[in-house]
């Protein structure tokens, strides 16, 4: 698959698997952006899709996200990113947790646990009590 760049008059063609896989992330930020646009009502499940992004495009990424499925379809995102989770409210976020691989996962939403603070800084802590 190639990769074209345009803008005005200047014209670059890149194959996919030669860019960076930062530019892949957002490469595949726009396919489901436009899907989601196109097609309507979709559903997407990203696991962390704002690995390999620079920290100061973490935000823009997310927000990309997240606008493009304010007024339809759904998206279920992963991440261990404090930028990227900050871009969520607590109503959306939900904390996944287990004493050891032995024992099942607790699912709560953040906003069902009492959090002091900076909800990032408690999680680093581990003073939130599922």
């Amino acid at each position: 698959m190639i990769v074209r760049f345009e803008e005005k008059s200047a014209k670059l063609r890149v194959y996919f698997q030669d860019l960076s896989d930062g530019e892949k992330c957002f490469f595949l930020g726009a396919v489901v952006l436009a899907a989601n646009k196109s097609y309507g009502q979709i559903l997407c499940f990203w696991d962390e899709p704002d690995n390999y992004l620079s920290l100061s495009e973490v935000g823009h990424f997310v927000i990309s996200l997240r606008r493009s499925f304010k007024n339809g379809g759904q998206i279920l995102v992963t991440s261990h990113n404090s930028e990227a989770i900050r871009q969520f409210s607590d109503e959306n976020t939900f904390v996944l947790d287990r004493k050891s691989h032995l024992e099942p996962t607790i699912i709560r939403p953040l906003s069902d646990l009492s959090v002091r603070g900076d909800p990032i800084d408690t999680l680093i802590c581990g003073d939130i009590e599922l």
